[in-house]
């Protein structure tokens, strides 16, 4: 965060939320998986978010100055979404969410990435956590990264 941006604060999603955790998760894949053909349209994001909502243990979203500007959602000691709103990234909000991970999951978690993403891998790497695999996604057929973090920093 920079001298005069508003402090971000971490709070439970509710269903209302929904609509904006779409769009963020939208908009941010799009900008950051431009290494592969994409096509999934809006529908099919805030069909993604309203069918997972129940099923993921915590739903967080980051908000500055009253606005929603990114979230995670954890099963289990997974990560299974975290994003930030493109215009709004380098600010300050993905740290405090992964931060907010660490604290729900003090023992550590894991998460997926794809290989190509290298800004979030570097984001991930700089914060901490270790790539412990690679592979290749089950749905989109690339290649992906396993991280894990423990409270140690052991892998």
């Amino acid at each position: 965060m920079t001298r005069g941006e508003a402090a971000i604060v971490v709070r439970d999603a509710v269903r209302d939320d929904i609509p904006v955790i779409a769009d963020i998760l939208a908009r941010s894949t799009r900008a950051a998986y431009t290494f592969m053909a994409w096509t999934h349209g809006d529908d099919d994001f805030a069909g993604f978010v309203r069918a997972s909502f129940d099923e993921w243990d915590a739903v967080r979203v980051a908000e500055a100055a009253g606005r929603s500007v990114g979230f995670h959602c954890l099963r289990g000691g997974v990560v299974d979404q975290l994003f930030v709103a493109p215009e709004l990234q380098r600010r300050g909000a993905g740290s405090a969410l992964l931060y907010d991970v660490m604290t729900l999951r003090p023992s550590g978690f894991t998460l997926h990435t794809f290989q190509a993403n290298r800004a979030a891998r570097a984001f991930y790497e700089s914060r901490g956590l270790v790539a412990v695999a690679f592979g290749v996604s089950e749905e989109e057929r690339e290649p992906d990264a396993t991280y894990r973090w423990k409270p140690d920093g052991r892998s």
